[in-house]
């Protein structure tokens, strides 16, 4: 492991385990605001998040979204290159964690829910989900990520997006009864 990585594991290991706010379980039907991070490598998940979270604006929740493109420069015909809702490897600082600017939006801000709705180990968005405010974090289980989150599930790693929602849907669901 180069010096770099080992330096940016110790790093993240050390936001990973700091509290950040106080911490309630939520149910998604009873959740006013949602912030939700994903992967925008990829325009099919992209795709996927944008009618999740039209459904859930139907249903009258506020919902945020910012995701991280996992590539140097983000290009000029993604969907979101105009907004601040994605950042890029150009927003990582030398080892590989988010400059503060980048993200201090989406962790300050006082979610009911913040779901995490990308599969592998991507550590801006982990740093992202733990240095959160939200009342309720969901994301996938990663063994030395436990501190990401409050409810993790564990899936597959090629686990299509569609399935991962499906079971953050049924976990809801339960919480409600």
């Amino acid at each position: 492991m180069r010096f770099r990585d080992k330096l940016a594991h110790y790093v993240f290991k050390q936001v990973t385990e700091i509290k950040r706010a106080k911490r309630e379980t939520i149910a998604l039907s009873n959740a006013k605001s949602i912030g939700i991070l994903y992967d925008a490598t990829h325009q099919n998940q992209v795709n996927i998040v944008k009618k999740f979270v039209e459904s859930l604006k139907v249903q009258g929740k506020s919902v945020t979204i910012f995701g991280f493109y996992n590539k140097k420069k983000l290009p000029q015909d993604h969907p979101n290159f105009k907004t601040n809702e994605v950042i890029s490897r150009t927003d990582l600082n030398w080892y590989g964690l988010p400059k503060k600017n980048a993200y201090a939006l989406m962790a300050n801000e006082p979610f009911d829910v913040l779901l995490s709705l990308y599969t592998w180990h991507c550590i801006p968005l982990l740093v992202i989900s733990a240095s959160s405010k939200a009342k309720f974090r969901i994301g996938k289980y990663f063994s030395d990520a436990i501190n990401c989150f409050d409810f993790m599930l564990n899936i597959e790693n090629n686990a299509p997006l569609e399935n991962f929602l499906t079971q953050i849907e049924d976990f809801s669901t339960k919480l409600k009864k």
